[in-house]
């Protein structure tokens, strides 16, 4: 897959293994993401350093917010985990048929 010159490319364990350097070369200067397969299984992504500290600074933010509402809830551990299971079961009794 290509966005833009950006591209996505997938890889056997063993040749990322053998070509881990021109790989690495690939994810720094191209900027291209790598997927690595082991038994034809995605096990593993090389990214950008640039993309993985966006990928940390979202989910950071994303603790923040939720320490924040549970602060502003007010909520008993009891409570929220209550609240918790019934979310649960509203979003999977709208995913069944």
């Amino acid at each position: 897959m290509a966005v833009g010159s950006i591209m996505e490319k997938t890889v056997a364990a063993f040749q990322a293994r053998r070509e881990f350097g021109k790989l690495l070369q690939l994810v720094a200067g191209r900027k291209d993401r790598i997927i690595v397969q082991w038994h034809g299984q995605p096990m593993a992504a090389l990214v950008p350093m640039e993309v993985y500290e966006q990928w940390r600074a979202e989910r950071d933010r994303a603790f923040v917010l939720m320490e924040e509402a549970a602060t502003r809830a007010n909520l008993t551990e009891k409570e929220a985990g209550e609240l918790a299971r019934e979310a649960i079961a509203a979003v999977r009794a709208t995913r069944r048929p």
